[in-house]
């Protein structure tokens, strides 16, 4: 395949307004699904939101005044009070799929990484997995981000001018951009949302397989078998989905983890598409050094972790290598054929040490296969396959070598 022509072709035919978009000379269709994300009581309530994000906005006002600075558009991000976000509460995730009669009996759920903005990069992601397996490809988006974010956070001129803000009221700053802005500010003086947020896609996904099982999905067999191909964060978030399944629900799915796969103090996540340096330390500070003392201080985190035994545990032993290690370790080695990690030799967000310490255990014994990978070119972990005309060989070369590991392991 061609990669950068591919990559070209679905970025400008995809849309979510089209139920069904056919894909030229190919066999897949994508089709469009409408996802509503139901809030219930074991999340803050709107005066809650309020209430914290009325105080954030004090915070940053009189960090601001003492610089003389004046910071009206950062104070807008926290205008939006999380469970009133439309667009995070209902909205529409891909599925690729081969043309065919009937529902289809095998999907691979798509999971991103954090701070993406569209679907762009990971279009032909899916489409090479249903190529390479026959399987359907279904992309869901985490909460707050791809289609599920406020308008604003996604307009370059707005978020430039709060990353102009973070500048003058942090001298030191490293690495903000009008990327990252948005992100940035909210869990840098609110980084419990990034848990909240977290907690919704969780019980999103949980909710999509409910429909699967109960025959309700128009493309799927309610007894299709379930794998993951999950990216970055999209990773992170798988684990916790297995490490907290005492139901069985995983015990048969996949997980092929891209650029992904180690606990929260083993990623360096400072980047202009990720976070800035200033996040970076609230982020540490809050769940990585401090995680029980901040569920002291706050009360929905207090009720959500004393009503959620199993969860609360496969969350919290991701944060710290040191913390829950034997719960992690003992679920790696008894499901290791259900793991398969693939790491970049220079990926400096997720290090390959990084992935290798996680899911290989202390004593590097645990039999999880965890693989490493370089490419001939420059690349990063944000970018593995650059869109640059001049290395497109080289990358077509690369790229049809990760997804041949991928779909070799989760056809």
């Amino acid at each position: 395949m061609n990669y950068l022509k591919d990559y070209n072709i679905l970025k400008k035919i995809y849309n979510e307004t089209d139920g069904e978009i056919k894909i030229p000379g190919s066999e897949i269709v994508i089709y469009n699904n409408k996802f509503e994300s139901n809030g219930n009581d074991i999340y803050p309530d709107r005066n809650e939101y309020e209430k914290k994000y009325n105080e954030n906005k004090l915070r940053i006002n009189l960090i601001a005044g003492e610089k003389n600075i004046k910071c009206e558009n950062t104070e807008k991000i926290f205008d939006f009070i999380d469970p009133l976000v439309i667009e995070n509460n209902s909205f529409i995730y891909p599925l690729y799929i081969n043309r065919q009669k009937g529902k289809v009996k095998s999907v691979i759920i798509l999971l991103h990484g954090l701070n993406e903005k569209s679907w762009d990069k990971y279009h032909t992601w899916a489409k090479k997995l249903v190529e390479l397996t026959g399987k359907a490809v279904l992309m869901f988006p985490i909460s707050f981000h791809i289609n599920r974010t406020p308008a604003d956070w996604n307009d370059a001129r707005k978020m430039n001018a709060v990353s102009k803000e973070r500048k003058k009221i942090f001298p030191d700053i490293i690495e903000t951009s009008f990327v990252n802005a948005a992100i940035s500010t909210r869990l840098q003086f609110a980084p419990e949302t990034f848990f909240w947020s977290g907690l919704r896609t969780y019980n999103d996904i949980h909710k999509l397989i409910k429909q699967i099982r109960s025959n309700d999905n128009e493309y799927i067999e309610k007894d299709a078998t379930l794998d993951f191909f999950s990216y970055s964060i999209g990773a992170f978030l798988t684990e916790i989905l297995f490490l907290s399944d005492t139901d069985g629900i995983f015990n048969n799915s996949r997980a092929f983890l891209f650029c992904g796969g180690p606990t929260m103090d083993a990623m360096y996540p400072v980047s202009k598409y990720i976070y800035d340096n200033k996040t970076e330390v609230e982020m540490i500070s809050f769940y990585v050094n401090n995680f029980d003392e901040s569920i002291k201080r706050n009360n929905d985190l207090q009720r959500y972790f004393r009503n959620s035994v199993s969860a609360g545990n496969a969350f919290k032993s991701m944060l710290n290598k040191n913390y829950l290690t034997e719960f992690r370790e003992e679920y790696f080695n008894r499901f290791y054929k259900n793991i398969f990690a693939l790491a970049l030799e220079k990926d400096f967000v997720i290090p390959p040490l990084s992935v290798r310490k996680t899911l290989k255990g202390r004593e590097n014994n645990i039999p999880v296969n965890v693989m490493t990978l370089d490419f001939p070119y420059e690349y990063d972990h944000v970018s593995p396959f650059p869109l640059i005309e001049n290395i497109q060989k080289e990358v077509d070369i690369s790229f049809n070598r990760v997804f041949e590991i991928a779909g070799d392991y989760l056809i």
